[in-house]
């Protein structure tokens, strides 16, 4: 057995063009052959085939090293170990957070006056009343100022004017990741604040819903009163500022026709000092009530004088007693004539006087009209004002929370790990997209 073993060595060695003499092989029986000299050349063969395949394969695989990591790890590095630290995150170290709702509706009062009679249509002599029946109407661009209002700064430094809400959202029980930096500025805190405070429109009703998170219960419950009472003033704010500019032009009119009135008073005061004449008007029906007489009595004498000049001497005492009273008659009409209408061109008369104060009392008149109908524009500027008058209705308030509602810990996780593992899946594809392409 051992000498067919030797054989078929020898055989071997000889098609490989190896000569056992050349090695000092020693077969005997009994011993094996000294396989490190028999087999150096083989091994030297394939050594140099190996050497020629290596670098080709070598640096293929290289080349694909550098170009994109295997897929278990990036997958490990990329997905498994960050939605596992979050997972654990939610699970272990996720502070509570107890959310707080309300819900309020900026409703604007719509009040229309109704004239009505209170005597019934009788001879009362009472006239009509006006009564204001009124009603709510929502405001959709007042529902959204104030949910502006809220998510804003200004809130946030109402606030704080009550409240130290560095203190409440850094609070022992909340953990790193939730809570707010240490030495935070008021710009962070307002970041922090849009995160822990949300509000919602319900567009078709105009209802606002307010949510509030902390990380106690009382401290959602108060921040959520602060700001209800800050959105309610802000409200009132608005309301105001719309009623004081509906009426501030009409009251500009009211102060101007107020003025021209009285100015229209003053001319006349001034008109009557200087020329001594209260009512120019009453002033000449005064004068023509003394006229007249005197005429009806000059006509008298004149008739008997002219009776008397044809029946008695012209020197006769009778007839020189009717000249004088004619004279004298005549002379008292002449100077009541004079007075009215300025005979010599003086500009004393009652006839300039009138003309000046009828321009002056017509210009009071009309003033007294303006005046009146600026009241009128007031009047109605101040129902429109009312009728403008915006609230704020809280039909849903603030109430304390029994659990925590937020972290959702099991819905975050699973959405987290959903989201890596989708934008991994796409960037996988689109690197073997790539060397698809350069292939």
């Amino acid at each position: 057995m051992m000498e067919e073993r030797n054989k078929d060595l020898e055989t071997s060695l000889k098609e490989g063009g190896i000569k056992a003499e050349d090695h000092e092989v020693v077969l005997t029986s009994g011993s094996r052959p000294h396989l490190p000299k028999i087999l150096k050349p083989v091994r030297q063969r394939i050594m140099q085939t190996i050497e020629h395949v290596k670098e080709p394969v070598a640096e293929k695989f290289t080349t694909l090293i550098g170009e994109a990591p295997p897929l278990w790890t990036s997958f490990l590095v990329f997905v498994l170990a960050p939605a596992l630290a979050v997972a654990l995150y939610f699970a272990f170290i996720a502070s509570d957070q107890y959310t707080v709702e309300a819900r309020f509706a900026v409703r604007a009062l719509e009040t229309d006056t109704v004239q009505t009679d209170a005597g019934g249509g009788g001879g009362s002599g009472v006239g009509p009343v006006s009564s204001s029946p009124f009603s709510f109407t929502a405001t959709g661009q007042n529902a959204y100022i104030v949910t502006a209002y809220i998510k804003s700064r200004a809130a946030v430094d109402d606030t704080l004017k009550k409240l130290n809400l560095r203190e409440i959202f850094r609070r022992p029980e909340a953990d790193f990741w939730a809570r707010l930096s240490q030495g935070a500025s008021i710009d962070k805190l307002a970041t922090y604040w849009n995160r822990m405070v949300d509000t919602y429109i319900d567009a078709p009703s105009g209802i606002v819903t307010l949510r509030v998170r902390a990380f106690r219960r009382e401290d959602a419950v108060a921040i959520a009163q602060n700001l209800l009472v800050g959105s309610e003033e802000l409200v009132n704010r608005i309301s105001e500022r719309a009623r004081r500019d509906a009426m501030v032009n009409a009251e500009k009119e009211v102060k101007k026709s107020f003025a021209a009135v009285e100015q229209s008073l003053t001319d006349l005061r001034k008109f009557r000092d200087q020329f001594g004449v209260i009512d120019p008007g009453q002033t000449s029906t005064q004068i023509g009530s003394l006229l007249m007489p005197l005429i009806g009595e000059q006509i008298r004498i004149e008739n008997e004088l002219f009776v008397a000049n044809r029946e008695m001497a012209a020197d006769s005492p009778i007839v020189r007693v009717l000249k004088d009273k004619l004279d004298s008659v005549t002379r008292q009409i002449n100077d009541l004539k004079s007075k009215l209408t300025g005979g010599k061109g003086d500009g004393g008369t009652v006839s300039s006087y009138i003309a000046k104060f009828e321009e002056l009392e017509m210009q009071r008149i009309l003033n007294e009209k303006f005046y009146a109908l600026a009241q009128a524009d007031f009047e109605r500027a101040q129902l429109r004002a009312n009728r403008q008058s915006i609230y704020l209705t809280v039909f849903d308030p603030p109430s304390m929370p029994e659990e925590s509602r937020y972290p959702r810990r099991i819905a975050f996780s699973i959405i987290f790990a959903l989201s890596l593992l989708i934008v991994w899946s796409i960037i996988v594809m689109i690197i073997a997209s790539i060397q698809d392409h350069q292939i």
